[in-house]
């Protein structure tokens, strides 16, 4: 069962998040919607992290789901934002990392997983924070709504972990998930193509098995 928190980013935006325990915690994932979803996309990788000892925290990136308003009260919609909006959502993402430390979790024992526009501030933040295990990426691209990616990934470190996961019926995010991983760096990288299966978490829905695979990379990548 998913415990609501809430956090406040370093621009006073107001973030609601899932809070998912494990009861033998080894590594915890931060969870990033893509557009126009919500948090609630996740909830089947949540559960399958869970019974694997990975805790988890799936927020609504400022202006989705219920992270619609600032401190003072100012309404948020990511309907209206400008692509320098969409770029602030880091944000949100250091905002939720520092939620997990407090708990007493190490930098080294936190992954990120992010589909789309949430897989590029996952590389955002890899490029800003060398300490992160790694990530999954959900059908990231070369730039969603001012989020870059492609320009970003050739940044990460060596030993960042780093699974890409894009299907073939998806041709923009395929030739940008393949450009990605021909540019990393890292030396722990793995590409996993799709047929077909749609764009980011829709891929859930396309193969049920996704979750549990994605469950078993945040292991690996918290174990190593």
């Amino acid at each position: 069962m998913a415990d609501r928190i809430t956090l406040t980013t370093a621009d006073d935006m107001i973030i609601v998040g899932d809070w998912v325990p494990s009861p033998r915690m080894i590594g915890v994932a931060i969870l990033l919607h893509m557009m126009p979803e919500t948090r609630s996309s996740w909830s089947a990788v949540q559960l399958a992290m869970s019974r694997k000892g990975i805790a988890s925290l799936a927020i609504d990136l400022r202006g989705h789901g219920d992270s619609v308003a600032t401190t003072d009260g100012f309404a948020l919609d990511y309907r209206q934002f400008t692509d320098e909006d969409h770029a602030t959502s880091i944000d949100d993402v250091r905002a939720a990392i520092d939620w997990v430390k407090k708990r007493g979790v190490e930098i080294s024992r936190i992954v990120l997983v992010g589909a789309s526009i949430g897989a590029n501030l996952a590389i955002n933040e890899l490029t800003d924070e060398p300490h992160i295990a790694g990530a999954v990426l959900l059908s990231p691209g070369e730039d969603y709504h001012g989020v870059e990616g492609l320009s970003d990934i050739e940044y990460l470190q060596p030993d960042h972990q780093i699974v890409i996961v894009a299907a073939e019926d998806d041709p923009d995010a395929f030739g940008a998930s393949r450009k990605m991983y021909n540019l990393a760096c890292s030396t722990k990288k793995t590409f996993v193509p799709y047929t077909s299966g749609g764009h980011g978490t829709n891929m859930l829905k396309s193969d049920p098995s996704l979750a549990e695979k994605i469950a078993d990379w945040c292991v690996a990548m918290v174990s190593a």
